[in-house]
């Protein structure tokens, strides 16, 4: 299969990667099921997996745009959710698409963009510093190598398009975005806390606005 690959650090190519990231896309109308977008991107995600060297893992990230209220009680590992997270629904749909389970993580608890990145870097989900390939549509994908990548990755990474999807982002999404990472904290920890209750400030007020949350 050939795959559309974004330049992020220079000089790598996908040849060199060994992980991969799966940003969450929204959930279904009942929080039930992904949306179309992130059936895409389990599809893709798994497809540039396994054309790479053994050895790597799919981080599933993301639990649910602030402004998305929907679901019902949802309980994994002690803790519980309003509704199954993003990362849940992916990691389903990967393992029912013939994934390893063994190279599956899931990072459930992400609210953006932003946070998909810093929680899946600095909570340790990769396991290793090795490099990533991100995997999106085109509009998403260009605002992470552009604002959001180089600001919460501590590894090399490049993006590979998810084909479909709107031709365009949320006009919000890229001002929101660089908000929430502006002038965060250099602890992970607190860069982590500090973008988290950012966004789901941000989001929540969009929402309130009428504003599609497209996060």
């Amino acid at each position: 299969m050939e795959f559309e690959v974004l330049s992020g650090t220079p000089g790598l190519s996908l040849g060199r990667v060994a992980h991969v990231l799966v940003p969450g896309h929204g959930r279904n109308h009942d929080a039930s099921g992904l949306t179309p977008g992130g059936v895409d991107r389990c599809r893709i995600g798994l497809a540039v997996h396994s054309a790479l060297s053994p050895g790597g893992v799919i981080v599933c990230s993301g639990y649910k745009s602030p402004a998305d209220r929907k679901g019902a009680v949802f309980r994994a590992d002690g803790e519980t959710f309003q509704g199954a997270p993003e990362a849940d629904l992916m990691r389903d749909r990967l393992l029912a698409a013939g994934a390893d389970a063994a190279v599956l993580r899931v990072e459930r608890h992400s609210v953006d963009t932003v946070t998909n990145l810093l929680r899946a870097e600095h909570e340790g989900h990769f396991g290793d510093d090795r490099p990533v390939a991100i995997v999106a549509q085109r509009g998403h994908l260009h605002r992470i190598l552009s604002v959001v990548a180089p600001r919460t990755l501590r590894r090399p990474y490049l993006g590979v398009v998810v084909p479909g999807g709107a031709p365009r982002e949320n006009p919000l999404a890229a001002p929101m975005s660089r908000l929430i990472i502006a002038g965060l904290p250099t602890d992970p920890a607190a860069a982590i806390t500090t973008a988290t209750a950012r966004a789901e400030r941000l989001w929540r007020l969009a929402g309130l606005l009428g504003k599609r949350s497209y996060h």
